[in-house]
C-alpha cells in the first residue's frame, strides 16, 4: 500500500492492508504509523495499543454485521433459529474478506482471540443473549432456567468450534463450514426440543467424515 492511500485510511483499514502485505502484526506503533503515514498523537486518540487496534477490527466486524442484519427486513422476519443462521453465515462471509489477518489473529482453541478480545466477546454475548430473549418469547425455546445464559454460552462455544473449522477447512467454497454451521445451530435449538437425539447424530456423523479427511 503507498503512504498516500494509508493515510487517507482508516487504522483498521490500514492495519489489515499491512497484515495483507507482512503476514504479520506491526512490531510497534511506531511501526505502524510510519506505514501509514500518520502520527502518534493520530493513533493514541483512538486506541491505546496495537492490541486495541486489533480488537477493534475483530469488533467491527461484528458491528458491520448485526447492523446490517437488523436492518434486513427479510432477517427481521425470521425464526430466531433462522436469524442464527444468517448470523453465522454472515460472519464467516464477512471474515474470507481478509482471511489472512483471521488465521493469524485467531488464535486457537487453546488461545482464541473470542477470550483474549473481551469487547469483541461482549458484543457477541450482548446479540446472542437478545435473540434467547426473542426466541424464548416466541416459544422456540422454552424459558426454564436460565436459559437466556445457557444459549449466549453455547453460542460463544460455538462460535469459537465454527471458526476453528473453517480455519482447517479445505472444501470447495468451504461448503464444509457452511454444513458445520447449520448442523450445530440445528442441534442447539433442538436440545430444547424432542429432535436432540437425531441432530446429535447426525452432528457427530458429519464431524466423523470432516475429522477423517483431515
Amino acid at each position: 500500500m503507498k503512504k498516500k492511500a494509508a493515510a487517507s485510511a482508516s487504522f483498521e483499514e490500514s492495519y489489515l492492508s499491512f497484515f495483507g502485505e507482512h503476514y504479520r502484526r506491526p512490531e510497534n506503533v511506531l511501526e505502524f504509523i510510519k506505514y501509514c503515514g500518520r502520527s502518534e498523537a493520530d493513533f493514541y486518540a483512538k486506541h491505546n495499543s496495537i492490541a486495541h487496534l486489533e480488537e477493534q477490527v475483530w469488533v467491527s466486524m461484528a458491528d458491520r454485521l448485526i447492523e446490517r442484519l437488523s436492518e434486513d427486513e427479510t432477517y427481521l422476519a425470521y425464526s430466531v433459529r433462522e436469524k442464527t443462521l444468517a448470523f453465522f453465515f454472515g460472519f464467516f462471509e464477512e471474515v474470507l474478506k481478509n482471511r489472512t489477518f483471521v488465521l493469524y489473529s485467531a488464535g486457537d482453541l487453546k488461545n482464541p482471540a473470542l477470550l483474549r478480545f473481551k469487547r469483541f466477546k461482549d458484543a457477541l454475548t450482548e446479540y446472542f443473549e437478545a435473540l434467547a430473549m426473542a426466541a424464548m418469547e416466541s416459544k422456540e425455546l422454552s424459558s426454564r432456567g436460565n436459559l437466556t445464559r445457557w444459549y449466549a454460552k453455547g453460542a460463544l462455544a460455538q462460535f469459537l468450534f465454527l471458526l476453528n473449522f473453517w480455519k482447517n477447512d479445505s472444501s470447495q467454497g468451504f461448503e464444509a463450514t457452511d454444513e458445520a454451521i447449520e448442523r450445530s445451530v440445528n442441534l442447539i435449538f433442538d436440545l430444547a426440543g424432542m429432535n436432540a437425539l437425531e441432530s446429535g447424530l447426525g452432528f457427530a456423523r458429519f464431524l466423523f467424515r470432516h475429522t477423517a479427511k483431515a
